[in-house]
């Protein structure tokens, strides 16, 4: 039985969820074939990563740093991150500002009215705006990444290029995806769109509700964008959102907020990012006509889910600035702040605190530019955008905890009360800002899943086959000769570049444990047959161990080309590598320990009965369990029973 004829595949697929096998159905049919598959494949493509680095032109360097130069100024003086966070709300004159500066049309080619500028240009202009202020990089990301010009300038005819695009960079512009029931699985999606033909035009009415919606409202019952991307299930009638057997087709759409039967619902409020102006929007028979349809009917999650890759690749460069400026902070702190007999900065903990920042700093900064060189070049992204998302916000989230433990009770103090007694850094805004990206554009839970999926892709066009134990002899025998040979072309190209001697060992450290993580893929496949869906903590270590070792080889890379382009005496950078891939060793070869050993059975055992209140006589003892009948308001407290 093999991955690629039985029934084993299709299980595989299924028992990661709906909305993984609805992103099998419309995935890019092309295997990704860049640096991550080829760690899952045991031949990590060595000579890609320390060659696909083509410089820009002149000309886009010369943008990208008068963008740059536009931004930085205009952010010094005109955004106030203090006054974002206690107002929650962005000065409707910064928003007027970041028009005239052309901030909503980045990567919009000039003849639309916009930059043109690449992604790796764009992302280093988002780098800047999150060092300085969350909501501002959240709106620049929301709109410019995903929004609407996403979708009209890769999916758009010339028409709608032309009619849409240069209205859509004068004003952020949101994009409706997620609903109440539908977060990274977009299976549920209730909102409809039916065909009709209205007050003499064809088109849609879209129905529904769409739940976090960036630079949706300005304000309570008054919208800040003009355009919203709708993605919505096309019917002809709404009984056929009730059909489990009806195949469902999705369509995107560009609706304008002015039109009738769009209230953009009230503000939603959040614990961080407070200056993020996000709705929940409803439509109720909304018409739109078939010109803003996007890309066709059926294209809409495709079109989503495309979107999104490039979306991660903005989280990850987002959280390399909100780190720069973390570990910016913690440095001067440390130097500023005197504890048991001299400066926090002569203290090894914290100097160590210090070093994981700045070593993680540049794997994060040469993941996150492979990527988007990548993107650039008209590859496929989907792996590197998803390992560089998920390595990025992990990363980013311990840095600004370290921060905020080096910056000890202050950091936890509002800086609306400190501030009032001394000099207050933004620590409280940056380490609320920070978590969320953990969970945006894909928590990484369904990430590492994704990566493990299309990591394997390989393996299930191959045909690698499948041992049972129900399999004979000539199975089994017919199984480790196809193994043996696909094993054997993985080796055929092995090649490790020339790089400084401190880095080889790295190198030589990546590749050896990626044709184990190969091997290891196969023989657990083998072991657990369509099971294997379920090991999530299994599938979680196979895509860690891969986004480690992407990260090792990436470092090196980076390492190397930040030498050569700052003109320093080497291992300058080399160094930061150097420290980097030695601490990641230690956590690829934990992980390797626990694909062997590991306690996830007996764990899982153990869940069930957690699950179903076993423990609860002890763990639920001595608190006031806090349930639903507490949890609907002020109005419904006297129905509330302790007992």
């Amino acid at each position: 039985m093999s991955f690629k004829d039985g029934p084993e595949n299709s299980s595989i697929t299924k028992g990661l969820g709906k909305g993984i096998e609805m992103v099998e159905e419309l995935r890019n049919e092309r295997s990704a074939d860049n640096l991550f598959a080829g760690i899952f494949n045991g031949n990590p493509p060595f000579d890609q990563v320390f060659s696909d680095w083509p410089e820009p032109s002149a000309e886009e360097i010369r943008r990208r740093d008068k963008l740059i130069g536009e931004l930085t100024d205009f952010l010094i003086r005109k955004v106030d991150p203090y006054l974002i966070d206690s107002t929650s709300s962005v000065p409707m004159e910064v928003f007027e500002e970041m028009s005239r500066l052309g901030l909503y049309g980045i990567k919009v080619p000039e003849n639309w009215g916009g930059r043109g500028l690449s992604q790796t240009s764009y992302v280093e202009a988002l780098s800047v705006a999150a060092s300085w202020c969350s909501a501002i990089v959240i709106v620049l990301s929301a709109d410019n990444t995903i929004g609407c010009k996403f979708p009209v300038m890769y999916y758009g005819t010339d028409e709608q290029k032309d009619d849409f695009l240069p209205e859509l960079v004068k004003w952020p512009t949101g994009f409706c995806l997620t609903e109440k029931n539908v977060g990274s699985d977009a299976s549920n999606i209730r909102t409809y769109a039916k065909r009709v033909r209205r007050e003499g035009l064809a088109g849609y009415e879209i129905t529904g509700e769409k739940w976090f919606t960036t630079n949706g409202i300005l304000e309570n019952g008054r919208p800040l964008a003009k355009y919203l991307a709708v993605v919505a299930r096309i019917v002809n009638h709404s009984d056929e959102l009730n059909d489990a057997n009806r195949k469902a087709c999705y369509g995107l759409f560009i609706v304008p907020t002015d039109a009738n039967g769009v209230d953009i619902g009230t503000r939603n409020h959040f614990v961080g990012m407070r200056g993020i102006h996000n709705s929940n929007p409803r439509f109720n028979k909304v018409l739109v006509p078939t010109f803003n349809l996007i890309g066709g009917e059926g294209a809409g999650l495709k079109i989503a889910f495309e979107s999104l890759n490039t979306g991660r690749i903005a989280i990850a460069k987002g959280c390399i600035g909100v780190s720069k400026q973390a570990l910016n902070i913690s440095r001067w702190w440390a130097n500023k702040r005197s504890q048991l007999g001299g400066p926090l900065i002569q203290k090894e903990l914290v100097r160590d605190k210090l070093v994981y920042a700045a070593t993680t700093i540049l794997a994060m900064e040469a993941m996150t530019n492979y990527a988007c060189v990548a993107f650039d070049s008209g590859q496929d992204v989907r792996l590197e955008s998803a390992a560089a998302k998920t390595f990025a916000a992990e990363k980013a989230w311990q840095i600004v905890d370290n921060m905020m433990q080096i910056r000890g009770g202050r950091g936890y103090e509002t800086w609306q009360s400190l501030s009032r007694r001394e000099l207050t850094p933004p620590d409280e805004l940056m380490w609320t800002g920070a978590r969320p990206n953990r969970i945006f554009e894909g928590a990484n839970e369904i990430m590492v899943q994704f990566i493990f999926r299309e990591g394997t892709d390989r393996y299930i066009k191959t045909g690698l086959p499948l041992i049972s134990k129900s399999s004979s002899m000539a199975e089994k025998f017919g199984a480790i000769m196809k193994m043996a040979g696909y094993y054997a072309g993985t080796f055929v190209s092995r090649n490790i570049p020339s790089a400084n001697k401190r880095l080889m060992i790295h190198l030589e450290y990546v590749n050896t444990r990626s044709a184990q993580l190969a091997r290891k893929i196969i023989t657990k496949s083998a072991k657990y047959q369509a099971k294997l869906a379920q090991k999530q903590l299994m599938l979680d270590r196979f895509s860690r161990i891969a986004i480690n070792l992407g990260a090792m080889a990436l470092a090196c890379a980076y390492a190397g080309k930040l030498d050569k382009e700052d003109n320093v005496q080497e291992a300058n950078y080399v160094e930061l590598a150097d420290v980097f891939c030695r601490t990641t060793t230690a956590e690829v070869d934990d992980l390797f320990k626990g694909l062997d050993r590991n306690d996830d059975e007996y764990r899982y055992k153990v869940s069930k009965r957690l699950v179903v209140g076993d423990f609860d006589g002890f763990l639920l003892k001595g608190i006031i369990p806090m349930t639903e009948a507490y949890m609907r308001g002020p109005d419904h407290r006297a129905e509330y029973n302790c007992q």
